[in-house]
């Protein structure tokens, strides 16, 4: 697999912060509760979901030429993977649905404050051009 893009993607910060907010409110709700049962509820709603935190390991990306996609995460080897329909493509942000051959689909987000801006700019180009040629091979069959 000859690589066109590597992109190494660390955890975003804008992310993990918007989640520790949304957590800290759920749990703020609570107060603006009656009774004991419904605040109760909602510290542990704030837990449960500041344990189900996002994605903390730093992970690579390699895509081939011809669309292959690779991902390694911390000290593991790649796994052959390719882009699935569903997969969210915005100049903002990019959710990359990856799915191998065992069925199993992974969930990439990826903030532009998860890589440098010609990081940014190479997979998102890189993601618009594998979508492009799905489309047309759709269209021609």
């Amino acid at each position: 697999m000859s690589i066109a893009v590597s992109v190494i993607v660390r955890p975003s910060s804008g992310l993990r912060v918007l989640h520790a907010g949304l957590c800290c409110c759920v749990m703020a709700s609570a107060a603006a509760c009656p009774g004991w049962c419904a605040p109760l509820l909602c510290v542990l709603a704030g837990l449960l979901g500041w344990r189900g935190r996002p994605h903390r390991n730093v992970c690579q990306l390699d895509i081939s030429g011809v669309g292959q996609l690779r991902l390694a995460v911390y000290r593991e080897h790649g796994v052959a993977l390719r882009l699935l329909q569903g997969s969210t493509i915005w100049p903002g942000l990019l959710l990359l649905r990856l799915g191998g051959d065992g069925g199993r689909v992974q969930v990439l987000i990826v903030l532009p404050d998860s890589v440098t801006p010609a990081d940014w700019r190479a997979l998102s180009l890189a993601c618009r051009a594998i979508t492009a040629r799905a489309e047309i091979k759709t269209r021609t069959l």
